[in-house]
């Protein structure tokens, strides 16, 4: 309480990073140590040392479709965006409040879904670990688990793709 009586406000920077903490728990507390899942069949191939087969052409076109940048739709107050590399790695930000998170790691195209494995964040930084995260492909979209915090990333359209 503040002298006059009223309920003591809290600083400005203080409340952004508090609201920030919050929408990041939400965001990402349940991706954390998210286990990849996999048929019992794939899992049989790879405990017995079953040589894996090459991609075929139609899996190979279908990771190219993925590559490029997505950004985040149906959040609000919430910027994100992702970016998906030919070499198997990604960039992806994500700003809300007081706390701009730059990250990246690998990924890679498993059936229908993307999945992402973030890397560690670096000494000092204002979050935990993200661990993997799975994204269901829709059309040229991506739309995280529900537990991600919702919302949907959009392929962005290039110059050429653009009407």
């Amino acid at each position: 309480m503040s002298k006059n009586g009223s309920p003591s406000a809290v600083s400005g920077a203080r409340c952004s990073t508090l609201m920030a903490n919050l929408v990041i728990s939400g965001l990402m507390a349940s991706m954390l140590a998210v286990s990849v899942p996999q048929s019992s069949e794939k899992a049989e191939e790879v405990e017995h040392g079953k040589a894996q087969t090459a991609p075929d052409k139609q899996d190979i076109e279908a990771s190219q479709k993925l590559l490029g940048r997505y950004y985040l739709r149906g959040v609000m107050e919430t910027a994100s965006g992702l970016q998906l590399s030919e070499n198997g790695s990604f960039q992806w930000y994500l700003i809300v409040g007081g706390l701009d998170i730059l990250s990246g790691g690998s990924w890679s195209r498993q059936d229908e879904q993307v999945m992402l494995i973030f890397d560690p964040p670096k000494e000092g930084a204002r979050y935990d670990p993200i661990g993997t995260v799975m994204m269901r492909i829709d059309g040229e979209n991506l739309v995280p688990s529900s537990d991600f915090g919702g919302g949907t990333f959009v392929k962005a359209k290039g110059r050429s793709d653009r009407k």
